[in-house]
């Protein structure tokens, strides 16, 4: 469908309206989106183009105080995805929509019933609003979720020789394993009197199996979860069988597992050797916590049931 042509001229009354809602007001826009986001942002809005699309009503009449109650959205919804993500997650999205710029457009794909947003192949911040609903739901154009699909999506991260983990992984990363691990490492050191053990949890080798195999992308947000609760189905297991009570359970382990290593990865099926869902292995000194794509996240808390037999 050809894009329609940008209005040529707005009524008096529009004009006054742009000028008294939208263009006295821009500036300390760009100066609060810079201050929330820590770095110099534009806002460039084609006000022409935008209202083409303005059928009737609010949008029509009163397009300068529409194009600011989405801007007044897009404020309120980085407070939210900064509250979530952090330092990191600013700076994330600075990187990521490296224009540092929010425009507006037409949402030609026809993703959002009503209004959503997507990183350009510039790096602007694009507000999209589907045809026939400008000015509805403005408050929504960059909820959370529309933001954070909006960065996994973003064309500069996309390469065709190999996938880069996903802002929607790294955050989830960042979130449910970062703040976990070192209890975790405290608790096999204490089971195991030993004075420290490595985590190997190889996000990466994970991200591109589970990429190429998993078909829905739901697990991106449960990766730093999922891996967490395979790493505590084996503080579990050894607190059950009394690894730390048991000098005999614990030379085994220690003289097995020398290298007090604990790693991560995605197998494929016939890779398994003991189960249907996932195992645990010993390689060069190394115990491997081990699943298929397709059983990511599932049964983990019985990911080193094996293990004495290994041992």
């Amino acid at each position: 469908m050809a894009r329609l042509p940008p209005v040529a001229k707005f009524s008096l009354a529009v004009r006054k309206n742009i000028r008294d809602e939208w263009e006295n007001r821009k500036s300390d826009y760009e100066d609060r989106i810079s201050t929330v986001l820590g770095a110099p942002w534009t806002i460039e809005i084609d006000l022409h183009q935008v209202c083409a699309y303005a059928t009737d009503g609010y949008a029509a009449e009163s397009p300068g105080s529409m194009i600011s109650t989405y801007v007044d959205g897009v404020l309120y919804q980085l407070d939210r995805f900064i509250g979530k993500h952090g330092e990191q997650g600013k700076e994330e999205l600075n990187t990521i929509a490296s224009a540092r710029t929010i425009t507006m457009d037409l949402d030609e794909d026809k993703k959002f019933s009503y209004c959503g947003c997507a990183i350009s192949a510039t790096g602007s911040l694009v507000i999209l609003f589907s045809e026939g609903y400008l000015g509805t739901n403005t408050n929504d154009a960059c909820s959370l979720d529309n933001l954070e699909n909006a960065l996994n999506e973003s064309p500069s991260t996309a390469s065709a020789s190999h996938k880069p983990m996903s802002f929607i992984a790294r955050a989830a990363i960042r979130s449910d394993w970062d703040t976990q691990m070192e209890e975790i490492e405290r608790q096999l050191g204490e089971i195991l009197c030993r004075d420290s053990i490595t985590l190997e949890p190889r996000f990466e080798q994970a991200f591109d199996r589970l990429s190429s195999t998993a078909g829905d992308a739901s697990w991106q947000r449960n990766l730093g979860s999922y891996h967490k609760m395979y790493y505590e189905g084996l503080v579990f297991f050894l607190r059950y069988q009394k690894f730390g009570e048991d000098d005999m359970l614990r030379e085994a382990f220690n003289e097995g597992i020398d290298r007090a290593t604990v790693a991560f990865r995605i197998v494929d099926k016939d890779e398994l050797k003991s189960s249907t869902y996932n195992e645990c292995v010993i390689e060069d000194g190394t115990l491997i916590l081990q699943t298929t794509a397709e059983y990511y996240g599932t049964n983990t808390a019985e990911i080193a049931n094996k293990l004495m037999e290994l041992l």
